[in-house]
């Protein structure tokens, strides 16, 4: 698996969620909950999905109070298997997602 420096992952300020979101592996989706959030990326736990090597995945979400659906690339950079918990950066977010996140982010801290 790739990984990105620790220092380069810490760089964005990150705000407990709970919020339920899409995890695409090979163009299927995965239910998966998210529990920390940043502007650069998101620490999601699996709930059901096979088990897969790919560290390219799509992610679709809500953030909590929106009703604008954010789909963008993602990037797995961290895995801790036994808990099927996966840090994800983000990839592709257009600069109006970025800024809605950063401003969902920023709201909480």
């Amino acid at each position: 698996m790739n990984t990105i420096d620790l220092e380069e992952r810490r760089k964005s300020n990150r705000v407990p969620v709970d919020m339920l979101l899409n995890k695409y592996l090979k163009g299927r989706p995965y239910l998966c909950r998210a529990t920390d959030l940043s502007a650069d990326g998101v620490l999601v736990k699996g709930i059901l999905e096979p088990q897969s090597s790919d560290v390219h995945v799509g992610l679709q979400f809500q953030l909590p109070g929106s009703d604008r659906v954010i789909t963008c690339a993602g990037q797995v950079v961290r895995e801790q298997g036994w808990q099927t918990t996966y840090g994800i950066h983000f990839r592709s977010l257009t600069p109006e997602n970025r800024a809605l996140i950063q401003r969902y982010v920023g709201d909480r801290l």
